[in-house]
């Protein structure tokens, strides 16, 4: 078997296979020659991202013996990304278009089939959890929210009210059915579905906030970019954060270093003292940590 079969099948846990997982993580480029593939389990179905379609290297015989040897995978989609093209090709198994799927035991609506991006980031599942004893009777801020992962977990731990900003509605309607997977009261949830750097009033008029997150894209052509945006983002921190407020401040780019982070709130708000960055997901081990995702935790001292 090849290197990223057996790799896989090492971080595959029986005892665990309800839970939602990276399994192997070529993107990180420890494992030469297979920097452009990616395994994902959503329990019951793997995934199978590759980023060079055009090369053909791939045996599909070998993706069906993994899913095989995973004995309780029930189906296996590939997804080749070609540039802008994405083409999502079930190999096994009957693979809905919608399905439920599990991380730290809360349950979010994956959709294999049709998007790039199926509704949840197993990147982030390490920061969901550091959240877990942070947020009782807390108000919380999420940030470019997309399927509101983060609320669900805030809200599954105490607490008082989430704030999801996204300029998708779609993806925070689809947030909206994930608080309802998880009989979440949606009282003490606030969708808005605007563009955050024209919302700010109303951001300001539903805070203030204990924790605010935020998760943008890197750069997303016609909404945000984070050379240019992120210091608007900060230096609004003042209008909104109670003293004391715990930030969170993500940032997933291989051109911006935790630096650009550090500066760009020294810069703006100055008032938010660092605490700590925390360490990568143990599920996405990466060569160069600083290409890879950055989370670093700050206080607003007020």
């Amino acid at each position: 078997m090849t290197i990223f079969i057996d790799e896989a099948l090492a971080r595959f846990n029986p005892e665990e296979s309800g839970e939602a997982r990276r399994l192997f993580h070529g993107r990180g480029t420890c494992y030469p020659g297979y920097e452009h593939l990616v395994v994902n389990w959503f329990p019951p179905f793997l995934q199978v991202i590759n980023y060079r379609p055009a090369e053909n290297f791939l045996e599909k015989a070998d993706l069906v013996e993994l899913s095989n040897q995973l004995k309780v995978s029930e189906g296996l989609v590939l997804q080749s990304r070609d540039g802008r093209r994405i083409d999502n090709e079930v190999l096994l198994g009957q693979v809905p278009n919608k399905h439920v799927t599990q991380e730290l035991g809360k349950k979010y609506w994956a959709k294999l089939l049709d998007n790039q991006n199926v509704g949840l980031f197993l990147d982030m599942g390490h920061v969901r959890r550091w959240l877990e004893s942070r947020v009782k009777g807390k108000k919380v801020l999420n940030l470019f929210a997309y399927t509101c992962a983060f609320s669900v977990a805030a809200l599954s731990h105490g607490a008082q009210r989430v704030v999801n900003v996204d300029m998708s509605k779609n993806a925070l309607d689809w947030g909206k059915e994930n608080h309802i997977l998880n009989n979440l009261d949606l009282k003490n949830v606030k969708m808005l579905s605007h563009n955050i750097f024209k919302s700010w009033s109303k951001i300001k008029q539903l805070g203030r906030y204990d924790i605010i997150i935020i998760d943008p894209p890197t750069n997303q052509r016609g909404s945000f970019n984070a050379e240019k945006g992120y210091g608007q983002m900060l230096k609004r921190i003042p209008g909104f954060a109670f003293p004391g407020a715990t930030v969170i401040a993500c940032l997933n780019s291989p051109f911006l270093d935790r630096e650009f982070l550090v500066n760009q709130m020294a810069r703006w708000c100055p008032s938010c003292r660092f605490l700590e960055q925390l360490d990568p997901h143990p599920d996405f081990p990466d060569s160069f940590p600083e290409r890879g995702l950055k989370v670093l935790v700050f206080r607003y001292e007020g």
